[in-house]
């Protein structure tokens, strides 16, 4: 989430993708960080159980969430 948080700042569009079982905390951490303004992507927990094509269908449901945040449409 950092990482991202340190892309954006140096001018380069970053998504940051997560379960929202860790939400909370990195909203959490965001905010100690003074990166309240950072928008991240929440998916559905827990993914590590999941198939190829089951991430494949995640990633589809969740493109048009991160190509806006990308793209500043949000």
């Amino acid at each position: 989430m950092l990482d991202a948080v340190e892309v954006e700042r140096a001018g380069l569009p970053a998504v940051a993708v997560i379960t929202d079982e860790f939400g909370d905390t990195a909203r959490a951490m965001l905010k100690n960080q003074g990166a309240s303004w950072y928008r991240f992507v929440e998916v559905a927990h827990p993914i590590n159980i999941l198939e190829d094509h089951e991430i494949d269908d995640l990633v589809g449901r969740s493109l048009h969430e991160i190509s806006a945040l990308l793209t500043g449409e949000t």
